[in-house]
């Protein structure tokens, strides 16, 4: 049997990352939450960075899969708050409407947690959100 044409290479070893690239990663794993919500798919930004960078650096992944999980609670919170202020207007024959405003509560409080993550990361430090489901690990 022949030697193949080129030498073998070792497996593909990411580079480390330096720390201030961690931190600007971080950072835009959060951020890109924000600018992927206009879009409609505020979980494809965090994705997609989880996806790159998962192997390359434990921050970032923290990070972005912190970032993840917010976005796919927000979601959930927001089609179950949906649903039930929706049935509520149909079961009061359309009285409940008043109370709609209440479905602007979520996309607010993903947009103030997510600003404080993003600075967080931009600090190094390790961010936390309350109330949301950890999925992803």
């Amino acid at each position: 049997m022949s030697q193949p044409p080129y030498p073998q290479q070792p497996p593909h070893v990411p580079a480390p990352m330096s720390p201030s690239d961690e931190r600007m990663w971080g950072m835009f794993g959060h951020l890109s939450a924000i600018a992927a919500s206009f879009i409609s798919l505020p979980f494809l930004g965090p994705l997609i960075i989880f996806l790159v960078f998962k192997d390359r650096s434990g921050f970032v992944r923290g990070h972005s899969a912190e970032a993840l999980n917010m976005t796919i609670s927000v979601i959930v919170y927001e089609l179950a708050l949906g649903l039930v202020l929706g049935l509520f207007t149909l079961v009061t024959f359309g009285a409940g409407f008043i109370f709609l405003w209440v479905a602007w509560i979520p996309p607010v409080v993903f947009l103030v947690f997510t600003i404080l993550a993003a600075v967080a990361a931009n600090r190094g430090e390790v961010y936390r959100y309350p109330l949301i489901f950890r999925l992803v690990r």
